[in-house]
């Protein structure tokens, strides 16, 4: 949708630049997703090193911030010792913490001063479970919507920042979906594609709309009452072709499933009114498809 958009306002379309943009896209997608996991150890690090400081220097610690039971937690030191991640971050050069120090320090500050993190000092229990539970909820409650932390994705890369909600959901079932026996080689995301087949389907499916562009925008003739089709947002006609192929091109994918997907785009994404004008219209092609196959059979 992203590239199709991209693609449409930058007009003529150039199929073979789309095709490499979308894989630079999804490239970058990863290196975000690599950039959120490590913060995990920068700013644990960057606390760890105040509490030394502080004890080096003979000053009373604030035991809001500088207790040290944060820089033994079991769930980050699980995520440390997965070798794909070490390596991924690696091949990629996620180095930016490290240019961008003082965010780190902003993120801690942020962190240690929160009612959460609070809390998480002051529980009695001491297991992985705890720990990991106090870290999810710091980072959806605390890192996700620091508004420091969306600056510097923007200064760094600015496509990320439509990324962000999806990697954040994504490092979070990561988090979610560890347990103390977990082999952490199983617990990241190792591409932004499942397998193969995902990735031809990704490059497939900005090929049938860019190929069929003409047939795509015939289908929706007729269908948008009150609405011509000069006068659709850009983005609604995007989801509309690209669920209509889906309709046309990939018969193995049920319409039910490909309508409720672009519902669920079209609420992150478009107008408010959006989903319900594309619902309504996506609903009568598919009905209007079947009732034609049947009619063939």
């Amino acid at each position: 949708m992203q590239q199709l958009y991209a693609n449409t306002i930058s007009y003529p379309f150039d199929l073979k630049v789309a095709e490499q943009q979308l894989q630079l896209s999804n490239a970058g997608f990863f290196e975000l997703y690599l950039l959120m996991l490590n913060m995990f150890f920068e700013i644990q690090e960057c606390g760890r090193s105040l509490h030394k400081l502080a004890k080096k220097q003979y000053l009373k610690a604030d035991s809001d911030q500088l207790n040290p039971k944060f820089f033994s937690n079991q769930a980050i030191a699980k995520l440390s010792k997965s070798k794909i991640l070490e390596s991924k971050t690696s091949k990629f050069k996620i180095n930016y913490w490290k240019q961008h120090d003082e965010y780190v320090r902003l993120i801690w500050n942020q962190v240690s001063a929160s009612d959460r993190y609070t809390t998480y000092l002051n529980e009695n229990e001491t297991s992985f479970v705890a720990d990991k539970r106090a870290l999810i909820d710091l980072f959806t409650d605390v890192i996700a919507p620091f508004e420091r932390l969306h600056e510097l994705i923007e200064e760094v890369n600015p496509s990320w920042v439509d990324d962000f909600p999806l990697v954040n959901t994504i490092v979070r079932n990561t988090l979610f979906h560890m347990h103390e026996d977990s082999d952490p080689e199983d617990l990241i995301l190792t591409s932004v594609y499942k397998d193969e087949e995902d990735k031809t389907f990704a490059t497939d499916l900005l090929k049938s709309v860019a190929v069929h562009d003409e047939e795509l925008t015939d289908k929706l003739k007729g269908r948008t009452p009150n609405w011509e089709q000069d006068r659709i947002a850009v983005l609604d006609m995007i989801l509309l072709k690209l669920a209509i192929a889906e309709f046309l091109y990939f018969p193995s994918i049920p319409s039910k499933v490909t309508i409720n997907e672009y519902l669920e785009i079209a609420k992150e994404y478009a107008t408010p009114k959006s989903s319900t004008f594309i619902n309504g219209i996506l609903d009568v092609i598919s009905k209007d498809l079947e009732r034609d196959q049947s009619a063939d059979i």
